[in-house]
């Protein structure tokens, strides 16, 4: 597949007892390249690199014994080290596409293509524009909380204080995404989210109040990021998150279920959210670097969130890695001393034999109105508070070019909290904990 007989080539080899200099690095490598003891070309070429003896053929055999290796992370740095001796090298324009291509860099994969020449860009020209690059469906069922705890409404909300309070039944949500690519290094992520919801809905003035057995809830969402790979291995994702909501509400409802013959009318509260913000991420050797900050309006409330954590690909692939975040949420109320949340995130995955990958990832903390993923999953059930969140997913791939058949499972920790009308109120005491179960599943196509 590659070219590498010819620049390989070197003087005979020595005993490599001899003092490590630069004749014997330069020949025991050789020698070791030749008999494919790709360990022991890693090992003397790090001496040598300690030793600052640092050359394009050094760079070359120590690059192709990590490929061969799987450590495709550490190959690409090799390869990058080696195109700075010798521009526009074809052999190692080859390696360093196909090593950040295997180590899910695709970005920077796509920027070394577009710079084949030759018989190299005949054999594998530069990905052209296309609108569908990657497409992917997925669908989501929710349970929410035992129905059996409202069979006395009366007698489990605070008939006495004005407020209202929703509580999840159980949810259903359905996703469908694309990737549009502009041009190598650029390319437009939209998600497009449709979701059906029935809750546990409490509205009162405090003189009493109407319960709500099944509110309906529907929630259009349209998520749009321009993502931008650099050479370097930077990649930046501004984006915008719209989300368009409607809800059943109770009017003219006088007393409610405690006020006799009142009548109660049913018409729809439309709300618009909305989360904008900037992501970013670094390669650095085995560690992915990101940071992000967000601005959200949801539910009334306007929030600021970071993020800030790493991914580490310990094998230098994407078979093992791990990682964490530490988020951050703080409400913008110029009346009320808010606390910055502080939300720990980690998760860990792993490949069985190249066809199965697991993966798992938590949270935990006061999550109100939550951003995951550059802020394109949004948990913003209305007076619900996600405390802990544990997903388990498996992914099979079913094609060569990386399309893949995944299925999970999420169990969370919620907490239902009664609102009052009036912030001076206070805490009203009445939430509700209760756990919930999801299932998912869904195709990712790639083009």
């Amino acid at each position: 597949m590659f070219f590498i007989g010819l620049c390989m080539m070197a003087g005979p080899g020595i005993s490599a007892q001899d003092p490590l200099d630069f004749n014997t690095l330069n020949t025991e490598t050789y020698r070791l390249y030749l008999a494919q003891e790709w360990d022991s070309v890693i090992r003397l070429g790090k001496q040598g690199l300690r030793l600052d003896m640092d050359f394009y053929y050094l760079r070359m055999r120590m690059g192709i014994a990590s490929y061969e290796k799987h450590r495709y992370r550490t190959a690409s740095r090799h390869f990058s080290a080696a195109l700075e001796q010798n521009q526009g090298d074809p052999v190692a324009l080859e390696y360093l596409y196909y090593s950040r291509l295997l180590s899910g860099q695709t970005e920077q994969a796509g920027i070394t293509r577009a710079q084949f020449r030759g018989e190299l860009a005949r054999k594998l020209p530069p990905q052209p524009a296309r609108f569908f690059e990657q497409l992917s469906l997925e669908s989501l069922y929710s349970t929410g909380v035992d129905d059996q705890l409202f069979e006395d409404p009366a007698g489990l909300y605070p008939l006495d204080t004005p407020g209202d309070q929703s509580t999840t039944r159980h949810f259903s949500n359905m996703t469908l995404s694309l990737v549009n690519r502009r041009s190598p290094g650029f390319r437009l992520s939209h998600t497009l989210t449709f979701l059906s919801k029935s809750n546990h809905f409490f509205t009162g003035d405090g003189s009493g109040g109407v319960y709500m057995e099944d509110q309906r809830v529907r929630q259009l969402q349209y998520y749009l990021s321009p993502e931008i790979g650099l050479r370097s291995g930077a990649h930046f994702s501004p984006m915008i998150h719209i989300l368009g909501i409607r809800s059943q509400v109770p009017y003219d409802s006088g007393m409610g279920y405690m006020g006799g013959s009142s009548q109660m009318g049913l018409g729809t509260l439309k709300q618009t959210g909305l989360v904008t913000g900037l992501g970013f991420s670094q390669a650095a050797g085995s560690l992915d670097l990101h940071l992000g900050t967000y601005y959200s309006s949801l539910n009334g409330l306007k929030q600021f969130h970071g993020r800030a954590g790493f991914t580490w690909y310990p094998l230098g692939n994407l078979n093992l890695y791990a990682g964490a975040y530490v988020n951050s949420q703080f409400e913008l109320d110029m009346e009320t001393d808010s606390p910055i949340r502080l939300i720990p995130e980690a998760w860990f995955g792993f490949a069985i034999a190249e066809k199965v990958w697991i993966e798992t990832h938590g949270s935990l903390g006061d999550m109100s109105n939550f951003l995951e993923y550059n802020g394109r999953i949004v948990y913003n059930s209305y007076t619900e508070v996600m405390e802990k969140k544990i997903n388990l997913t498996l992914s099979v791939p079913v094609t060569e070019s990386g399309s893949l058949l995944y299925l999970g499972g999420r169990w969370t920790a919620n907490r239902s909290v009664f609102t009052p009308t009036y912030p001076d109120i206070g805490d009203a005491g009445n939430d509700i904990h209760y756990n919930a179960t999801s299932i998912y599943g869904g195709v990712l196509w790639k083009f």
